[in-house]
């Protein structure tokens, strides 16, 4: 069986991203050694991220583990997909889904599984820009943390260095939702901001609601590519959005889901595994 999530591999994702490599990452530990790499799977795992869609191939077996909705139209589900759970209550709308089944993205499963050996807060604010935004353009969010005083977490780090930095941060400002849900995970309060018009509110929507929290998109100044070619405005544009995210922490409260919701919904997404592990041994998948 192979894992399948949106990563680097894929052509029109030429760099890293946080959000899609966090899937082997938590799932080689959860499940180690459990997955094959296949050029032509029969078989997959659909682990975390916004997949599904009428986009996604169409495999003999599919699992669903916390998968959520929010791009295009909903795929065609048959008798062939096993749906443990989803990323959360939208999802389960969208897709007609068990409201039980809408349990939360699970890349808070870093709560449990990431044990950093220096628990220290060595930054005060930190920034995590959209990913696509930070390919394009490294260095104008890098003179704009210097600027304000921030640190700049790159999405396109590895896993381990983004989860690090986060840990170690007091306040997360992030376009990249995985950037909130980590951060939510390891206990750091993050407030977001949305970069690009393309990004849908429903994803954001689905997780904040899974953990009881409220989604309220705040627009951030959006970089012009223009500004590569005229470095006059770039720095008019820096200021422009320093502004902005000078704003934000104004009139903006860090948000944080209470412990209780998050132990309820890992315990939940636990379960769901244990049920997974035991449908393993029992045979479902064979074949």
């Amino acid at each position: 069986m192979k894992l399948y999530f949106a990563n680097k591999t894929r052509s029109y994702v030429p760099f890293g991203n946080f959000g899609d490599d966090l899937n082997p990452w938590i799932w080689d530990r959860l499940l180690p050694g459990f997955f094959q790499e296949e050029e032509n799977p029969s078989s997959v795992f659909v682990g975390f991220g916004t997949l599904l869609n009428h986009k996604l191939p169409k495999f003999k077996k599919t699992i669903i583990f916390g998968t959520g909705y929010g791009f295009g139209d909903p795929p065609q589900m048959d008798e062939t997909w096993k749906i443990y759970c989803v990323r959360g209550p939208l999802t389960t709308n969208a897709l007609s889904l068990s409201p039980e089944l809408g349990i939360a993205d699970p890349a808070i499963w870093v709560n449990r599984l990431y044990r950093p050996e220096d628990c220290g807060k060595r930054h005060s604010i930190s920034l995590i820009p959209y990913a696509w935004e930070m390919n394009s353009s490294p260095e104008v969010f890098q003179e704009l943390c210097q600027k304000l005083g921030f640190f700049c977490i790159d999405p396109r780090w590895p896993v381990e260095q983004v989860l690090k930095e986060i840990n170690s941060s007091k306040l997360i400002l992030t376009a990249a939702m995985h950037g909130a849900i980590v951060a939510d995970a390891l206990r750091v309060p993050w407030i977001s901001f949305k970069s690009n018009a393309g990004i849908p509110d429903l994803k954001w929507t689905d997780f904040c609601m899974s953990l009881e929290l409220e989604y309220e998109p705040k627009r951030l100044y959006r970089f012009s590519r223009f500004s590569k070619s005229f470095p006059k405005y770039k720095r008019v544009e820096i200021e422009i959005m320093a502004l902005f995210l000078k704003r934000l922490l104004k009139n903006n409260e860090p948000q944080l889901s209470k412990d209780q919701v998050l132990e309820r919904k890992l315990d939940a997404l636990e379960e769901k595994m244990e049920q997974f592990k035991k449908d393993i041994e029992n045979g479902l998948f064979d074949n």
